[in-house]
């Protein structure tokens, strides 16, 4: 593990669980991205969080692909310091002494913000642009390459491309069981690293490059943050807010977070 992805968990606030839905995942809960913090070589983290409010964990490869997501979430009071030994260390018993954590030998570290359009979390804005740069091209018009069309323009509740990748992504979905639902505790089965897509950018055509090597760290950082914040497409359950991010505006972000 190399990095430590902090996800914020949006709480509901419109009626029923799809009243609206923020992405094709069955009753997702919002989520946006606060950023990434490093991991030390013995595995150990040490940062500051904001308080308050519902935070979840990704543990990420040297990619800064998740290998395995957090199920729940966690909270932290003003001035409140918190740790942890394992999810599934036992509560009732102190953790065997050992060395100190490396992180706890240096100052905490700040979260580092993720790349543009995560935070809120706005799919027109995080994904949409790597797609015109190296994608569209190809992917448009009469005849798109593979069948798929990649551009942005609104279709449904979402955009065209939207509805062509993302069923290619590994979400949690609730109601479904078997396919993108199971198991849910399994490392790389969510997001990027189980996602047929990712598989598609790393395989190697017959110059032996993939495609993933033509995109930039940064573009290439876009496409996994979206497939690790489980696929969505908005950042907020506000219907008005939504029809401006569908149109690629930028909105100030939830109301309630």
């Amino acid at each position: 593990m190399k990095r430590l992805r902090i996800v914020q968990v949006l709480p509901k606030t419109t009626p029923h669980a799809n009243n609206p839905p923020v992405g094709v995942p069955n009753a997702s809960p919002g989520k946006q991205v606060l950023g990434t913090v490093p991991v030390e070589m013995d595995g150990s983290a040490c940062f500051r969080a904001p308080a308050g409010i519902p935070l979840a964990f990704q543990a990420l490869d040297e990619r800064g692909q998740a290998v395995q997501v957090m199920r729940s979430v966690t909270y932290l009071q003003a001035g409140e310091t918190a740790s942890c030994i394992g999810c599934h260390e036992p509560r009732t018993t102190a953790s065997p002494p050992k060395a100190t954590p490396l992180a706890l030998k240096r100052p905490p570290s700040l979260i580092e913000p993720g790349p543009d359009g995560s935070k809120p979390l706005s799919y027109p804005i995080l994904v949409q642009p790597v797609l015109d740069k190296h994608c569209v091209r190809c992917h448009s018009g009469a005849k798109p390459a593979a069948g798929l069309v990649l551009t942005g323009e609104p279709q449904g509740r979402y955009t065209v491309s939207y509805n062509a990748l993302a069923p290619r992504v590994s979400f949690s979905a609730w109601g479904r069981p078997g396919g993108n639902c199971e198991p849910l505790t399994q490392p790389n089965y969510f997001g990027a690293r189980g996602s047929p897509l990712m598989k598609t950018l790393m395989e190697k055509n017959m110059n032996g490059a993939t495609a993933a090597s033509r995109l930039s760290p940064d573009d290439l950082e876009r496409l996994v943050t979206w497939m690790d914040a489980n696929a969505l497409f908005y950042g907020t359950f506000d219907p008005a807010d939504q029809a401006r991010q569908q149109r690629g505006e930028r909105i100030e972000g939830p109301k309630l977070e």
